[in-house]
């Protein structure tokens, strides 16, 4: 071999080095911030009771998992039993000015399913699951690519849904599903201590 030949190998060799460093520093990267996320996370579901204001306590951590999660959007809506429909109450993302308020009936979408089924759900293929419903696209001019849906549960029932949508890169994954499902702890628990209060001052 000429030491043309063996140079050029050489140099191959250390770009594809070089590109796997990278890529692993990345990852690592990621590690560590879904970790402090979680430790996060665990901290609020244990202090819940004292927070002041909780609403800007779970918004800030709905935008940190989609963050860390590296999607674009996401959104929590809580059941209204006594209508049937899941009403959105935060919002991250294009459509967060528009969207809270809004509601659908809690039997429509990916979402529908989630509630009723009790189980996180990804949909890396929208257009081609028979669940995904339009209706917000259409109503708000919004493109879902991606879906990671989990249940919000209080006592082992579903009172609500977590949805994140549009993952930038690759796919969701059951990493995304664990780190959502912990928030979907916390918002339960958020949202029973948010009844005690409303509760409390009626009394």
């Amino acid at each position: 071999m000429s030491n043309t030949a063996a140079l050029q190998m050489f140099q191959q060799e250390r770009t594809r080095l070089e590109k796997e460093n990278r890529v692993l520093q990345a990852e690592v990267l990621t590690l560590r911030q879904y970790v402090q996320l979680l430790a996060e996370l665990y901290r609020v579901g244990q202090q819940i009771a004292t927070i002041e204001n909780v609403w800007n306590t779970l918004d800030q951590l709905l935008f940190n998992v989609i963050k860390v999660i590296g999607a674009s959007d996401g959104s929590l809506s809580r059941l209204d039993a006594a209508t049937g429909e899941l009403e959105f109450l935060l919002v991250q993302g294009g459509i967060r000015q528009q969207l809270p308020g809004y509601r659908i009936k809690s039997d429509v979408g990916v979402a529908g399913w989630v509630l009723s089924e009790g189980k996180p759900q990804i949909v890396n293929n929208p257009g081609q699951d028979w669940r995904f419903s339009l209706q917000v696209d259409q109503e708000f001019k919004f493109l879902t690519k991606s879906i990671l849906g989990v249940p919000v549960m209080y006592q082992n029932r579903p009172i609500g849904v977590i949805q994140i949508l549009n993952k930038q890169q690759g796919d969701f994954s059951e990493t995304d599903v664990t780190l959502v499902s912990v928030l979907g702890q916390v918002v339960g628990l958020a949202l029973a201590e948010l009844a005690l209060r409303a509760k409390a001052e009626a009394e």
